[in-house]
């Protein structure tokens, strides 16, 4: 079975779709699933709609989570998978449905023989829309500091479409920083790398949300300091 984690911050207005979109696609394609919604923060009716989607589907769940974070609500998921739900397969994407639900069909096949299967936007058969320049350029920039200073090989290390082994993912949970930012799934795949993990990219298709909430510096600030400190560990480690 598979689990997808919805992180959700103050989704109200597309919450019901974001899931109930998502819910008519697996079951039409027969894929066994499980939907985790984690809440990390939300102050507006996104706790109320959660709630009320959880009674009339018995395969959705609410997670309530105390502080803001993709990475906290993605490494909570995974715990309460682990203790609980016992899926065999977890990983996460945006309530906003910015990558293609095709592309779920892809990852459930393809997780039989691989322990991690992420969705790329910078693969030349990927393709993107509605992106910014703005965000094509700092995506793609810190992308080149990943591979530059860390060595890492994957190509897009900030798409949220990430699907692991149930078993791999908590393995990274425990070999992880408790970083609760976007980071935190970056540095979930930095770790596999280093471990010998495989790591299977697909090309996606992805449609940027013109609403969407991220913060573009910030969110760059974060993930400079947090591959700053990856490098720090890297270089004690050889001492």
């Amino acid at each position: 079975m598979l689990n997808i984690v919805f992180p959700v911050l103050n989704e109200e207005s597309c919450l019901e779709n974001g899931i109930l979109t998502t819910i008519a696609f697996l079951e039409k394609n027969g894929i066994p699933y499980h939907i985790t919604i984690a809440d990390n923060g939300s102050e507006d009716a996104t706790s109320l709609i959660a709630q009320e989607i959880c009674k009339k589907n018995t395969n959705v769940s609410y997670l309530k989570l105390g502080a803001r974070g993709v990475g906290l609500a993605f490494r909570e998921a995974i715990k309460n998978n682990a203790s609980s739900l016992k899926c065999a397969y977890i990983g996460y994407m945006d309530i906003d449905l910015a990558t293609d639900l095709k592309h779920l069909k892809e990852v459930y096949a393809l997780l039989k023989d691989n322990k991690i299967v992420v969705g790329s936007r910078l693969l030349k058969e990927s393709k993107v829309f509605g992106r910014s320049i703005k965000r094509e350029i700092t995506s793609r920039g810190l992308n080149v500091i990943l591979k530059v200073l860390l060595g890492v090989k994957f190509s897009d290390a900030m798409c949220g479409f990430k699907f692991f082994e149930a078993k791999s993912a908590e393995f990274l949970v425990e070999n992880c920083s408790e970083d609760n930012s976007w980071f935190y799934c970056a540095q979930m795949l930095i770790v596999a790398e280093s471990r010998k993990i495989g790591i299977k990219e697909i090309p996606v298709v992805w449609k940027d949300d013109s609403n969407s909430k991220v913060k573009i510096f910030s969110l760059s600030c974060i993930y400079l300091e947090e591959i700053f400190k990856l490098l720090f560990r890297k270089v004690r480690r050889r001492l």
